[in-house]
């Protein structure tokens, strides 16, 4: 059976398609320790409960990003048409990054919480002082609360990747919409937070789930760089993928855990590597560069969202 991440990959830039807040929770670490002033998330979220803050969008055509191993050089191609369409291609589009040439970007982690790696990637951040935006599984939240609340009480944003890791468009529209819905309130109801940002996965989506996702408040993110960090690898290669794929305003994709082993392609093998030790040989460097990294909900607040039309994304 092909390997439906990798399948992805192969289709991630190519489509000639067009090119629309999560809120951390108190700044401590799982001792009860502050984090970094800077790393307050009343300074980038909006407060529980508050509307959603927006800084504006951008609609680009799908192959104006690049690919998501190889993103397009940054500023973005501007261009009239999808400026005036961008009313209508609103409820078609969805969120891969936001504009800026500052050199910041989000770190997010799918498919968590897992108890062998999502405290190691804590202990990475909190030593840093960074916050990050876990998307996580339903089912995987409820198995593992303790991991949810230590993530809140860390200062990150946790959002929603779904119930498991059903490709969504393999139900009716109508279902998916309902088991997102209900994965978003177990998610909740562990997390003690509001979800207002969905990952499908995949990023597989289609138009009327999409607008059925939107009507439940929730914001479809994807991404727009990845490390394929889903089979097993030299640890350095994963992180120089991750690197060549960050672009000053991504949303980069990693993973807490694969949860769809049964996807595995004919050469392929779980991940062995420390995923921690990744996310630090990752950002250590670019800090010192004079990088910085925010919450997914963070940057939205701060920056215009750069939205398209993803059609390699909609199967």
């Amino acid at each position: 059976m092909k390997n439906d991440k990798t399948d992805i990959r192969l289709r991630g830039g190519g489509a000639d398609s067009w090119a629309a807040d999560g809120v951390a929770g108190p700044a401590t670490d799982h001792e009860g320790k502050r984090m970094p002033a800077q790393q307050d998330p009343a300074r980038t979220a909006p407060a529980r409960g508050a509307a959603s803050t927006r800084a504006g969008e951008v609609h680009v055509f799908r192959r104006d990003l690049g690919d998501f191993g190889s993103p397009a050089d940054r500023p973005l191609r501007r261009r009239a048409a999808l400026r005036l369409a961008g009313p209508l291609l609103r409820s078609l589009s969805v969120t891969m990054c936001v504009d800026t040439a500052e050199p910041v970007a989000a770190l997010t982690y799918d498919d968590g919480p897992d108890p062998a790696h999502t405290p190691g990637l804590l202990d990475v951040l909190a030593a840093r002082g960074l916050r990050a935006t876990f998307f996580v599984l339903a089912d995987h939240a409820v198995a593992h609360p303790d991991l949810v609340r230590r993530t809140v009480a860390e200062g990150h944003e946790i959002a929603l990747h779904g119930a498991d890791h059903t490709r969504l468009t393999t139900l009716p529209d109508a279902e998916s919409v309902a088991v997102v819905a209900d994965a978003r309130a177990r998610v909740e109801d562990v997390a003690g937070v509001p979800v207002r940002l969905f990952r499908p996965p995949y990023g597989a989506h289609s138009a009327g789930a999409l607008r059925g996702w939107t009507a439940l408040g929730l914001e479809t993110v994807i991404w727009s760089g990845w490390a394929e960090d889903w089979y097993d690898d030299d640890p350095a290669h994963v992180t120089a993928r991750a690197r060549r794929s960050l672009h000053p305003g991504g949303i980069l994709l990693l993973h807490d855990t694969r949860a769809d082993p049964e996807t595995l392609g004919p050469t392929e093998t779980l991940p062995r590597y420390d995923r921690a030790a990744v996310s630090a040989a990752l950002v250590d460097p670019l800090l010192a560069e004079g990088w910085s990294f925010d919450t997914v909900g963070g940057l939205l607040a701060r920056y215009p969202r750069v939205r398209t039309v993803a059609r390699d994304l909609m199967s």
